[in-house]
């Protein structure tokens, strides 16, 4: 029993250490972005640029996908156990609430975390067991400025703009499954149903979730390429562990953020 609470004990306070590391290495970020630097404010946003390519861009198709096959799957079933207008209306109703105040973001973010937070971890832990890192401390280059702040910023507005192509999606898998299974109705139809159940606060709520949860998932990933020492080995292992402590950081900010809107 003790050697059991000993354990635990002792996974509580290594998770909250990593937890304090991942927002220093926040904090560090944010600090450089708001140093002044002219000259190398240009290339900062051309390398996010380039990760908002990479990270978002090029996401679309899947984001695209797996939003209008989700909501076509759930629309399909819930018309087989809902009968009568009344019924149809309220599924559509927790549909469209549901779907943009949590799932769409945390979605956005696990699909992000998986294409990109990945692909981070592997640069920054490739450079690192090279000693690139180093080498560009010696040369007197900030490297949290060159090589972290364009991957928080990549990551943070591509998440954003993920979500509303996911919010999207949804809404228009949903309404190609109702006209598909007949049970559209008239209002449906004309677009009010889902627009006249968000609400402006629900939008805003859900593009907050997204930014903090790409931001989130960036310091994770980021953090784990820079722990590498050495060993390219090591790599895949410290991409493991992001991609899980990612999944596992977003699922509990969602989980107190819906506990917090009740």
């Amino acid at each position: 029993m003790h050697d059991a609470l000993r354990r635990l004990g002792r996974a509580f306070f290594t998770e909250v250490r990593r937890v304090v590391s991942y927002a220093t290495l926040t904090l560090l970020v944010v600090a450089a972005a708001l140093r002044p630097a002219r000259d190398a404010r240009a290339v900062v946003w051309k390398q996010a640029a380039r990760q908002i390519v990479f990270t978002g861009v090029e996401a679309v198709p899947l984001v695209l996908f797996l939003g209008a096959i989700g909501a076509g799957v759930f629309v399909t079933t819930a018309v087989t156990y809902f009968s009568g207008a009344h019924e149809n209306k309220m599924v559509i109703d927790v549909l469209a609430r549901l779907t943009v105040r949590e799932l769409a973001p945390l979605a956005t973010a696990v699909v992000l975390a998986l294409r990109s937070g990945a692909a981070i971890t592997v640069e920054l832990g490739s450079m690192s067991a090279r000693g690139e890192i180093e080498g560009i401390e010696t040369a007197g280059i900030d490297p949290i400025r060159w090589l972290l702040l364009p991957r928080f910023i990549g990551m943070g507005l591509a998440t954003v703009a993920l979500t509303i192509v996911f919010i999207v999606s949804v809404f228009a898998g949903a309404f190609g499954a109702g006209v598909a299974a007949g049970v559209v109705p008239a209002q449906y139809a004309a677009g009010l149903s889902y627009v006249s159940a968000v609400q402006p606060a629900d939008l805003l709520s859900s593009l907050a979730k997204a930014g903090l949860f790409g931001v989130v998932s960036a310091a994770i990933a980021c953090y784990h390429g820079l722990s590498v020492r050495g060993d390219v080995t090591e790599v895949p292992r410290r991409v493991a562990r992001a991609l899980v402590e990612i999944l596992i950081h977003c699922s509990a900010l969602a989980a107190v953020f819906a506990l917090v809107a009740l």
